[in-house]
């Protein structure tokens, strides 16, 4: 257990920025959508229905951005 160098921390905060993004949205697909438990026998269907709310929930992310844009959009406009 040697103390980290300044390089490792940088590093470390670095990952910890990106992991921060990553495990918000997986704890958000888990608590909202169901993804806590598989609901279907085999890989394949519970790897799909995964993949179905990764898209939805990119879809709304996406909308609300646009709105976000499309909004200050008519704050400047004036």
């Amino acid at each position: 257990n040697t103390p980290l160098t300044d390089r490792q921390k940088q590093e470390n905060k670095q990952r910890s920025s990106i992991r921060y993004i990553v495990e918000r949205t997986f704890g958000l697909l888990k608590q909202h959508h169901g993804l806590a438990k598989a609901r279907y026998l085999g890989i394949e269907r519970n790897k799909t229905r995964a993949q179905l709310i990764a898209m939805s929930h990119n879809l709304k992310t996406g909308m609300n951005i646009f709105k976000q844009m499309r909004s200050l959009r008519g704050c400047y406009a004036q």
